[in-house]
């Protein structure tokens, strides 16, 4: 039987930061995931997600983000409604930085996080393994695993993504909708440089993203539209589907042409009631999935696993136990108030900007068009997309080197 401190179920970005930042404390730690290792190879950019300056702070300070090659920054950002004259722009220079975010490919952070950790000799990787039972109580957690030895810990983290195999084998409650949504992603080349500026229309049927990669001329599409136009355009030849992403972005970067497979994937909103139960803890995805359409559901997940590391290295250094409900539940609060007031904004959005009606769609332009012209309250915007507002960790707050 193995004897931990801590088991963090789930490789992803989230489990291995925690993982990263728990390292070198006097914790016995493993993390176990079903899949095989991440390998360091040449980023894909098949998956990506826009990180903040908070994200960049706190992955500076592991180390990481030295080695995020795919990082790619933009510096502008704008936002407009189609058929519409709502528009509101952004600059790092509005701000007084020099970045707004990064677009970053999901499976490199994950392999260099991965090779950080392989020198820390107080966490395991234990891949490729399968869990059969988890039994939880007020003390401990118990996990059979399958062809392994079993695996006792004082605080369980499922940091194991949105449909969490800890989450249900415990039965935690969660609450979900469908946003009745797919989000259509690629890459795509374009004719027009994209000059490291983010852009997002809002069409009628969903917002489409056009996220600038490293290359000035690719960027990396996000498209939330209905099931049924998501299925017509995954059926159109290749030069059908560039005029219509072509016209739906109303040709802001020239003629656009499909530069990899067109994936897609179904939007669903699920935050689980109850984050703690005994001994074991919900982190990232596993707790909340927001809609991507203001990219920060890295970033929240991120800033979930840099707070609770922040309360059991308090734990640890006041001599309490690392599993002390109080501290649990004090994670608890901390995270789901940041993680509420993100949902309940993106739903704003979607509801907001998911109605036609031509008085709505005039004071969405007109609304727009004030914000654009209101310093005051577009700096208090970015300073929540940056990640320079509410409650942060302290390892992501601005002012970290």
């Amino acid at each position: 039987m193995l004897d931990l401190d801590i088991c963090i179920v789930g490789a992803g970005s989230a489990g291995l930061t925690l993982a990263l930042l728990l390292a070198d404390s006097p914790l016995k730690i493993a993390v176990l995931d079903k899949d095989p290792a991440p390998e360091l190879v040449a980023p894909s950019l098949k998956r990506v997600s826009a990180l903040n300056q908070a994200s960049k702070r706190l992955l500076s300070q592991l180390g990481v983000w030295q080695d995020l090659t795919s990082a790619a920054p933009y510096t502008d950002m704008k936002v407009w409604e189609a058929d519409s004259f709502g528009r509101i722009e952004f600059s790092a220079l509005e701000q007084g930085c020099d970045e707004l975010g990064w677009i970053v490919d999901n499976e490199q952070l994950r392999s260099v996080l991965y090779s950080k950790l392989k020198s820390k000799t107080n966490v395991s990787c234990l891949f490729q393994s399968s869990i059969l039972n988890i039994s939880n109580s007020e003390q401990q957690n118990l996990l059979t695993l399958q062809e392994q030895s079993p695996i006792l810990c004082k605080l369980l983290v499922a940091a194991d993504g949105a449909n969490s195999f800890v989450r249900q084998q415990l039965q935690m409650p969660i609450a979900f909708w469908d946003y009745q949504h797919q989000a259509l992603v690629a890459q795509i080349r374009t004719t027009e440089a994209h000059q490291r500026c983010a852009r997002q229309v809002f069409l009628p049927t969903g917002p489409l993203a056009l996220l600038p990669l490293a290359d000035p001329h690719l960027v990396s599409i996000v498209w939330s539209t209905s099931p049924e136009q998501a299925a017509e355009l995954q059926a159109m030849p290749a030069e059908q589907f560039n005029k219509a992403l072509t016209a739906a972005s109303n040709s802001v970067l020239g003629l656009l042409q499909l530069e990899s497979i067109l994936n897609s994937y179904p939007l669903k909103m699920r935050y689980a009631s109850e984050w703690v139960l005994n001994k074991t803890v919900l982190v990232a995805d596993a707790a909340h999935t927001i809609h991507p359409l203001a990219g920060q559901g890295m970033n929240l997940g991120l800033m979930d696993v840099a707070a609770l590391a922040e309360l059991i290295s308090q734990q640890i250094s006041h001599q309490k136990p690392i599993n002390e409900e109080r501290m649990l539940r004090s994670y608890e609060r901390w995270r789901k108030a940041e993680a509420q007031t993100l949902i309940a904004a993106m739903e704003a959005f979607k509801q907001g900007f998911g109605r036609q009606n031509p008085l709505l769609k005039l004071v969405r332009g007109v609304g727009m068009s004030l914000t654009d012209k209101l310093p005051f309250v577009k700096q208090k915007i970015m300073a929540a997309a940056l990640g320079d507002s509410g409650d942060l960790p302290a390892i992501a707050r601005p002012g970290v080197k």
